[in-house]
C-alpha cells in the first residue's frame, strides 16, 4: 500500500471490502480470510493471491481453544466531544475486556467502547463498555431499536457516540437514551453540514464489579 500512497481506507474502497478486514489482515489478526476476499483484495494492490500466501502460513486446521477470551477495547464513545482525526492513535496498545464474542456473527469484527457521559445513561452508564460487531461485516440493515455506533465528521473533527435508531415522522433518527434534556435526536442522514457513520451495532455490555 505504501509503494502505491494508499492507505487501509482507500484499499478498502478500491477492493469492494470493509476497511475493519483490511486493517485485520495488515496486522495479521485474520486467520482465515477467505481465498475470494484475499483475491480482491490483491487486485486492488495490483499483485496476486501468491503474494499472501507465500508471506503467511494460514492455518487450516481447527483453531484450538484460547485460554483467555476477550474483547479489544477500541476507544471511548462520548457525546458532545469533538476531537481532531489527526491526533487518534489507533495503533496504542489496547485494553482486552474479558468478554466471549458473539456466536452469532462468527466471521466478523468485534469490539468494545468504553461509555463516556450521559447522552445514554438510561442504558449504558457512564464508565461501562458496549460491546459491538462491526456493521458493513455484520451484514444487518438497520431498523428501529438497534443501538448502534456512530461517527459524526465535521470537517477535521470527529465525534464518537451511541444512539437509539428510532423512525419519528417517516425519518429514521437517531435518538439518545439520556435522563439530560440537554441530548437531542439527530437525523440519520447528518445535519448542520455533519456527515455520519455507521460504525457498529451494540450487541451487549459489560461493567466491572467493584471489589
Amino acid at each position: 500500500m505504501d509503494l502505491m500512497n494508499m492507505n487501509a481506507l482507500q484499499t478498502a474502497k478500491k477492493a469492494g471490502l470493509g476497511e475493519s478486514f483490511v486493517r485485520d489482515i495488515l496486522r495479521g489478526k485474520s486467520k482465515n480470510p477467505g481465498v475470494e476476499k484475499l483475491e480482491r483484495l490483491a487486485a486492488a494492490l495490483d499483485t496476486n493471491l501468491d503474494w499472501f500466501t507465500s508471506s503467511a502460513e494460514f492455518d487450516k486446521s481447527p483453531a484450538k481453544p484460547k485460554t483467555v477470551e476477550g474483547l479489544d477495547v477500541v476507544g471511548s464513545i462520548q457525546a458532545g466531544n469533538w476531537i481532531d482525526r489527526s491526533v487518534i492513535d489507533e495503533e496504542s496498545e489496547r485494553e482486552i475486556i474479558p468478554v466471549a464474542r458473539d456466536q452469532r456473527f462468527p466471521h466478523a469484527k468485534q469490539y468494545a467502547l468504553e461509555v463516556i457521559g450521559d447522552s445514554m445513561d438510561l442504558e449504558y452508564p457512564d464508565g461501562c463498555f458496549v460491546t459491538c460487531v462491526d456493521f458493513w461485516d455484520s451484514g444487518l440493515s438497520l431498523k428501529d431499536g438497534h443501538i448502534i455506533h456512530v461517527e459524526r465528521h465535521n470537517g477535521p473533527l470527529v465525534e464518537m457516540t451511541l444512539k437509539a435508531v428510532e423512525t419519528i415522522d417517516g425519518v429514521q433518527m437517531l435518538v439518545p437514551r439520556s435522563s439530560n434534556a440537554r441530548h437531542k435526536a439527530i437525523p440519520l442522514e447528518g445535519d448542520g453540514g455533519t456527515e455520519i457513520l455507521v460504525k457498529g451495532i451494540v450487541t451487549g455490555s459489560y461493567k466491572r464489579a467493584i471489589l
